[in-house]
């Protein structure tokens, strides 16, 4: 029995170009030569994905100016097809005509007609994919540098801020402080209440410092029961400087409420600024070493102001309250 083919060929032909056609699927047509490799027919997916017209692309070449497809890649996946007649799922960046970059994946087939090489191409739209990867990456930045009990950057996050500022010094029109704070009193805190009340405690405390300082200034907690505060002080108000921060720690190390108890914690605050010849561990270990001589006070809230003592200041009322904190 001979074999007869079910679909004649000029009907399948035209069945194959109207699934090309309205394939949801961007797919396009070219010349194979890969210097002067141009348009034969593209598919409406195509025209979409791209934001291109037929009329403006037909006939021209690949790497003409404005193309949609300008890869540094290009003539490795031209030496594939020469090769080996294939590839598959490249990963190719799209140029859409609003100047959005859309990334792909490509396959590719090098068929000849009649003498004539052509590349028939199918491209998958994977911009959804990529963006919930980086969605997914961001939020995973984003939890290893934050402290999972204060919401506040840690201590890596910390160390990457401060390393940026030193490395920028010269390009910072505003003086930098750092605030090194160490609680007092914050161990009977835990030992009578317990732990838990401890972590009260320190959301509480990294609340407060929320509410206490601007939304520009940089707050971490860094260590067990160690906060730090980054912030820019206009050189004019350099000398408002440490009586702010006094006003501003007796405001958050005020009585907190746990539980019907009220536990009374404190701190010793340590505070330098930024230097010409400062590196980030200089910078830091000043402002820590001022924090142990605040701790020498054995006053409940005590800071330590470029090496001075700073005596402590009433509460200024909310509106009078200005310089380089709330």
């Amino acid at each position: 029995m001979e074999d007869v083919d079910i679909i004649p060929p000029d009907v399948l032909a035209s069945m194959l170009m109207r699934m090309f056609e309205f394939a949801p699927i961007a797919m396009s047509i070219t010349t194979s030569d890969a210097q002067t490799s141009s348009y034969a027919k593209v598919n409406d997916a195509y025209l979409r994905l791209t934001g291109r017209k037929w009329e403006d692309i037909r006939g021209k070449k690949l790497t003409s100016e404005g193309a949609a497809i300008d890869s540094p890649a290009r003539d490795r996946r031209h030496r594939m097809l020469a090769e080996e007649g294939s590839y598959t799922l490249e990963e190719v960046d799209i140029a859409h005509a609003d100047g959005t970059i859309i990334p792909t994946l490509i396959s590719a087939q090098r068929t000849v007609v009649d003498g004539v090489s052509f590349d028939v191409e199918v491209i998958v739209d994977v911009s959804a994919r990529v963006r919930q990867q980086r969605e997914i990456e961001n939020a995973l930045r984003a939890s290893a540098r934050t402290d999972a009990l204060s919401g506040l950057p840690n201590r890596a996050c910390f160390d990457e801020t401060v390393a940026d500022y030193v490395a920028r010094f010269e390009d910072l029109d505003k003086k930098l402080a750092l605030a090194f704070i160490d609680l007092n009193g914050f161990k009977t805190v835990n030992d009578t209440m317990g732990h838990s009340a401890g972590d009260e405690v320190l959301r509480a405390i990294a609340s407060r410092l929320r509410e206490s300082f601007r939304a520009t200034d940089f707050i971490a907690r860094v260590g067990g029961d160690e906060f730090v505060v980054l912030f820019e002080v206009d050189p004019m108000l350099v000398g408002d400087v440490q009586r702010n921060l006094q006003v501003a720690m007796e405001r958050i190390f005020k009585p907190i409420a746990i539980d019907g108890n009220v536990t009374y914690t404190g701190a010793a605050v340590g505070v330098t600024f930024l230097q010409a010849d400062d590196t980030a561990i200089s910078f830091v270990r000043r402002a820590d070493e001022y924090m142990y001589v605040a701790k020498t006070t054995e006053q409940r809230v005590a800071v330590v102001c470029f090496g001075q003592v700073v005596e402590k200041a009433p509460v200024a009322p909310r509106s009078n309250r200005r310089g380089a904190l709330r």
